[in-house]
């Protein structure tokens, strides 16, 4: 398991790794993953879908570039509401500029829960607490 830091440590996000040409992470659902109904949040269906294109998105790439989402789309389409989500995600198309990926979250039993898709631009890294610039 890749370590995380800021938003997907919080989360709870385990960063698998590439597999197969796909990028792959999991989450281990616990109560602070769900909605009032008792199942999990669809905040925390996007925020899976999100970061895993973007992670199959920054596979084979330079450490120096970002890629910023510009557009998202979901479709929700199973509910869970223990276990394990594993997300998978993977580039169709790159140019120059832009990056378009697909992910789909699957329960660990095997249930399709959501597909998504979007669109990220490349950008190079912006300096973070944890990622400080090379001028300082």
């Amino acid at each position: 398991m890749l370590p995380t830091h800021g938003f997907n440590a919080l989360l709870g996000l385990e960063l698998q790794g590439s597999q197969n040409g796909d990028y792959v992470l999991e989450l281990l659902i616990g109560p602070g993953h769900l909605n009032e109904a008792g199942g999990v949040h669809g905040g925390v269906y996007l925020s899976l879908l999100d970061t895993v294109m973007a992670r199959a998105g920054r596979m084979n790439q330079g450490p120096d570039l970002y890629l910023p989402t510009l557009e998202l789309k979901t479709n929700f389409l199973g509910s869970v509401n223990s276990g394990r989500i594993i997300a998978k995600g993977r580039v169709i198309s790159r140019t120059r500029r832009t990056c378009y990926a697909e992910g789909e979250l699957m329960s660990d039993a095997g249930k399709l829960l959501a597909r998504g898709s979007c669109t990220m631009i490349t950008v190079e890294a912006r300096a973070t607490p944890e990622k400080p610039s090379e001028a300082g």
